[in-house]
């Protein structure tokens, strides 16, 4: 298998791996941060989420821009498609509930128990 086909294999169930890796990156620092938050009295749960946003979005465009390619390609099947969208697909999930976990983060400061 060339490099070629190999990242376009990995662009595939890049919205998959990433907006899934996100969000548990994020989950977990929604459990470390508050504290944090609450000390200094900063936003550092809310910068996480964002940072969590803007890699699941970029993983779902990647995934998406992906299957399109592959609609294109001869040498790749149906398969390649519905990974590729259905990657793109559970991204956007993935981001949306980043999003709830950003607005929850702005919401409450973490001093709150």
């Amino acid at each position: 298998m060339s490099a070629h086909n190999f990242v376009f294999r990995l662009s595939l169930i890049a919205g998959l791996a990433l907006a899934s890796a996100a969000w548990a990156i994020n989950t977990q620092l929604g459990e470390i941060l508050p504290y944090l938050d609450c000390r200094q009295h900063a936003r550092y749960s809310a910068l996480a989420s964002l940072a969590g946003l803007l890699l699941a979005g970029v993983a779902a465009i990647l995934s998406w821009r992906a299957t399109d390619r592959a609609r294109n390609t001869a040498p790749f099947t149906a398969t390649s498609g519905f990974i590729g969208a259905m990657s793109a697909l559970s991204a956007l999930v993935f981001t949306f509930a980043i999003f709830l976990q950003g607005i929850a983060s702005l919401v409450l400061s973490g001093c709150e128990r």
